[in-house]
């Protein structure tokens, strides 16, 4: 691979330092009252070097968005990987699903402080690409729960493709509440009470109702 010159380096950086700085003004202000003049504040740029890079706040956002998906799905692959049977495969999915939006809960909150407009919203935006990768990812997911049925850790009477979509289902209906109670708290000004759930505490609910369901004992 060929090293990169000092000119592409210096590119990157600030590229890298105005997607930091918007991480962050997004987080604190919201999608709609953050603003470009405000981005370009905190990394310490000058506005025409952020429009350089981005055409506007939308693709800004959209940009971050498509980082977060690819860096959720390399940090799970990276984790599966080294788990010893499958069935840890499938536990270190879902753990590692919910940390990663627990570990960014300021950014992905975002969505669900701005869900009660009924104007646009940058969540009805989701860039094609992104949207492409979620559903590979998916794939991956299903492989792996492919892999358990042949081995007879999970019934193989459903495609391992649908059984895939379930998981995420039950994720996002635990990651979703969360996020949305966690803005209201925000929002209002409250403190943790101490008697909150980590997210990746509900780890165990999901897999024990996947691998078992809901059927009585």
């Amino acid at each position: 691979m060929l090293a990169l010159s000092r000119k592409e380096r210096d590119r990157r950086l600030r590229r890298e330092d105005i997607l930091r700085a918007a991480e962050h003004i997004f987080a604190i202000k919201g999608y709609h009252k953050a603003s470009i003049q405000d981005i370009a504040g905190e990394a310490q740029y000058a506005v025409g070097t952020v429009y350089l890079y981005f055409k506007d706040k939308e693709v800004l956002y959209t940009t971050l968005i498509e980082q977060k998906a690819q860096e959720l799905i390399l940090t799970v692959k990276n984790k599966v990987v080294k788990a010893k049977d499958v069935r840890e495969k499938i536990k270190v999915v879902v753990q590692e699903h919910l940390s990663y939006f627990e570990k960014n809960e300021d950014f992905f909150r975002i969505y669900f402080s701005e869900r009660s407009n009924f104007s646009w919203t940058v969540k009805d935006r989701i860039p094609q690409k992104t949207v492409e990768r979620f559903l590979n990812y998916l794939d991956y997911v299903a492989s792996i729960i492919k892999t358990a049925q042949a081995g007879g850790i999970i019934r193989n009477d459903y495609p391992a493709q649908k059984m895939a979509y379930i998981l995420a289902s039950m994720l996002n209906a635990v990651i979703f509440p969360w996020l949305r109670s966690e803005s209201i708290r925000t929002s209002s000004g409250a403190k943790p009470c101490g008697n909150g759930r980590s997210l990746k505490d509900m780890s165990g609910f999901i897999l024990d109702m996947f691998f078992n369901g809901a059927k009585a004992k």
